[in-house]
């Protein structure tokens, strides 16, 4: 029988987390769930997912508040023997500018994309060497970024700055862990449409990357597959972005 192996994915209950989720659990790892205020999204999704694993564990916390974060990592490190990988999805977009950016709003975009994902890849690391749990290309995180930070522009001042805090975290994380844990990151363009978006903006934003097109669920999948299994693989940041970060442009392209 194999052994148990349980993964860690933040926010993993709606948009690009959701489809991380199934990746994951339909490759036999035990789900830890995360949300936030979403409790019954998460519900939904865990059961959504059971058809695939009966291994599926949900847990709260905003990442904003360090006691919760703080009571996640206890949690984890004591009731979850056999957790050897993580997703840092969770992530906070909110817009401003460097003109009119607040501190309040920095911090909480440092809080939930880099400080949190930063504590529990420590967590992680702890898990793994306190549970004497053998070297194995399981043993590792995936980041997910944006492929904007590869092509900047002004626009989402705070959020950036967090997404390229969360780029430097990658490499340190890295070097700061291994032998023991692989530390990689996906860095994504446009593979859902924004909120705010109706399907033909949608299309249209595809069509302004070099290659008229962007990266899909699919190519997610990949992504996942080759970061997962690639034992050799660590401090690596894939972009899937149909090449947007070669010629970016000079305002987000959910600006209209």
């Amino acid at each position: 029988m194999n052994k148990r192996k349980s993964i860690l994915v933040t926010s993993g209950s709606k948009r690009l987390g959701k489809h991380i989720s199934k990746f994951f659990v339909m490759n036999d790892w035990d789900l830890i769930l995360h949300y936030n205020n979403s409790k019954e999204e998460a519900e939904e999704t865990a059961n959504e997912l059971s058809r695939y694993s009966k291994n599926i564990k949900l847990y709260q916390a905003d990442f904003t508040n360090y006691n919760d974060v703080k009571n996640l990592v206890e949690n984890l490190l004591s009731k979850d023997k056999d957790w050897i990988g993580l997703v840092n999805n969770a992530g906070l977009f909110e817009y401003d500018t460097g003109i009119d950016f607040k501190i309040e709003k920095l911090n909480q975009h440092m809080s939930i994309n880099f400080s949190t994902p930063a504590l529990l890849i420590q967590a992680l690391f702890k898990n793994i060497t306190k549970n004497c749990i053998e070297k194995s290309k399981n043993n590792m995180v995936i980041n997910i970024i944006d492929a904007k930070i590869e092509g900047l522009n002004p626009d989402y001042y705070s959020y950036t700055l967090s997404k390229l805090a969360m780029s430097g975290l990658t490499k340190m994380s890295a070097l700061s862990y291994a032998p023991d844990l692989r530390v990689n990151a996906i860095a994504p363009g446009i593979i859902l449409p924004a909120e705010n978006q109706n399907n033909a903006e949608f299309k249209n934003s595809h069509k302004k990357n070099i290659l008229n097109s962007s990266a899909t669920i699919d190519d997610l999948y990949l992504a996942l597959d080759f970061l997962t299994n690639s034992n050799s693989v660590t401090g690596h940041i894939s972009l899937l972005d149909g090449g947007a970060h070669l010629a970016p442009p000079v305002r987000d392209v959910a600006i209209k």
